[in-house]
């Protein structure tokens, strides 16, 4: 409730204060709608092994990276609510019971002041009318960044760095939630974790994605 009233309260003040867009820098909201019809929707790919479906809203270019690194790097909270919207506006919901955002390693937590895929999974939970749980899955060791490592490396570096931690089990079909997806291996070492407690069936939403550097030679 104190998150909805909060979005309603932004909502208001951007009537008043009309924010700039955080790609071109023009009034007209975090994303305007020139920047905003400029997003490429990611192509139909296979769904990487580990995961039960696969669901990315762009591909990562100019503008969605760009608006990203607000969200993360620059810190612009706000931006998550823009995002998610706009994901939730050209994505069907994918089937589960409850979003489960990818967490952060607690000192990032602390650099960050919060989890960017928390922020989408909240936005994205009431648009879609499913709960949050963001109190069991958590990344139990540090696994630094992974942007410089391959698809192997990248494996091995999460592996078992997440545990659930909660009492009460996850659900048994979980929507994994993050802002940018690679080779997937994030989003499989969570899946692995929540399948260790009883989980089924999981599924991932992810806001961008690179396109594979065969994909790219296609084009």
């Amino acid at each position: 409730m104190l998150t909805q009233l909060t979005w309603q309260l932004e909502g208001l003040f951007g009537l008043i204060f009309p924010e700039k867009c955080v790609v071109c820098g023009w009034a007209g909201g975090l994303i305007c709608k020139p920047c905003r019809s400029r997003l490429e929707p990611y192509p139909l790919a296979p769904t990487p092994v580990g995961l039960d479906g696969m669901c990315v809203a762009w591909l990562y270019d100019r503008e969605i990276r760009n608006t990203i690194h607000a969200l993360k790097y620059r810190r612009q909270r706000r931006v998550a609510f823009a995002l998610a919207d706009a994901l939730a506006d050209v994505v069907e919901p994918p089937p589960g019971e409850a979003l489960i955002p990818v967490p952060l390693h607690p000192r990032r937590l602390a650099e960050r002041g919060f989890n960017q895929a928390e922020e989408l999974a909240r936005r994205l939970a009431w648009r879609w009318r499913l709960p949050v749980r963001a109190d069991g899955l958590v990344r139990a060791r540090e696994t630094g960044h992974q942007a410089q490592l391959g698809q192997q490396e990248r494996q091995s570096n999460v592996k078992g760095a997440f545990v659930w931690q909660a009492q009460r089990p996850p659900p048994a079909r979980v929507l994994l939630v993050d802002d940018v997806l690679t080779t997937g291996a994030t989003l499989i070492a969570c899946a692995d974790a929540l399948r260790a407690v009883g989980t089924r069936d999981v599924h991932a939403v992810a806001l961008a994605r690179s396109l594979a550097p065969q994909a790219r030679m296609l084009q």
